[in-house]
């Protein structure tokens, strides 16, 4: 059986190197669409792909974030292209848990051939939002929520797509859906001790605050009729447009009450964490050389996307009154 895995990443230096490493070690490959990254993740995954690592970079140079778009059709090229049987959609923030490479092929297998797999989501919340600025290690994948309070899952794509050419994977890598359905297509769901993705949206304090500016923005950007907005993005961005400095207990909440509505959150002490340590078997060896830096990453943004709307819009002039 061929295992392969698609990501499209932006801005995630941190992480990326740890994310290709381990997920390398469950899949035979990973095609990965680098979002226009400023802080040295193309320079990391380049690095990578000189080593000779089965891995595919391919660059979407736009502003605004078309996920679903990017993550069809990489999803689509693996498995014509590769010969993939199944497709995990990741983020580079998820760590692919499994028991073993044979339980998983054993569950995959028996699967029936028109159905895509549901995988469960797990938060990880990291013991440390401090003294790890900036490095990804073990720390943030050893604890994670008893009892997920979400009810979505991530999907793992079958040939079955090869067959539904107007079906895509939904923003978020939730779902395979279809144009106008009543609803989704049906998918086979996995227990958690055969594949679960380990998820450490927030590490610290700069990381959050760049994911959330510029992935809003970008989202914004993006924004048509019909398509599905990440809200929880939204909710932060006014935090930090507000002047909010996320502190180490600010950092925590979020972690522990990441994608829920502000309705549902729950104080810190009245949510359990259990030890479910991701093994991380390998040592990085390219460390970010770019600093951390929102104001930054935001100035180049706002750049590009102030060039892309003027190659987009014809040249008009403004009567200054």
């Amino acid at each position: 059986m061929r295992l392969f895995g698609v990501a499209m990443v932006r801005n995630e230096a941190d992480v990326i190197e740890a994310f290709v490493r381990h997920n390398l070690g469950v899949l035979d490959g990973l095609a990965i669409a680098d979002h226009d990254s400023l802080d040295g993740t193309s320079e990391i995954l380049a690095k990578l792909q000189a080593e000779g690592l089965p891995l595919r970079v391919v660059q979407a140079a736009e502003v605004a974030f078309f996920q679903s778009r990017h993550m069809t059709h990489l999803a689509r090229e693996a498995l014509a292209s590769e010969s993939a049987d199944f497709v995990f959609a990741l983020d580079a923030d998820e760590f692919l848990k499994i028991r073993s490479r044979a339980i998983l092929e054993r569950a995959l297998a028996v699967v029936p051939p028109n159905m895509h797999v549901l995988a469960h989501w797990q938060t990880y919340v990291p013991d440390d939002f401090e003294s790890a600025r900036g490095t990804f290690g073990p720390g943030h994948l050893w604890r994670r929520l008893a009892v997920e309070r979400h009810s979505m899952h991530k999907v793992v794509v079958s040939r079955a797509l090869l067959q539904q050419p107007k079906a895509f994977i939904t923003d978020g890598n939730h779902l395979v859906s279809e144009p106008e359905a009543a609803k989704p297509p049906q998918h086979a769901r996995l227990a958690s001790d055969v594949v679960a993705y380990a998820h450490c949206p927030v590490r610290d304090r700069e990381q959050l605050a760049s994911k959330v500016v510029i992935g809003y923005l970008a989202d914004l950007a993006a924004q048509v009729p019909g398509r599905e907005f990440a809200h929880h993005w939204g909710e932060l961005y006014e935090a930090v447009r507000a002047g909010e400095k996320f502190s180490p207990e600010r950092l925590r909440e979020i972690a522990c009450n990441y994608t829920l509505p502000p309705a549902k959150w729950r104080p810190v002490e009245e949510i359990e964490l259990v030890d479910d340590p991701v093994p991380l078997g390998f040592d990085l060896r390219y460390p970010t050389s770019v600093a951390p830096d929102t104001l930054r990453r935001l100035m180049r943004f706002s750049e590009a996307l102030i060039a892309h709307r003027h190659r987009r819009s014809p040249v008009s002039t403004i009567e200054i009154l």
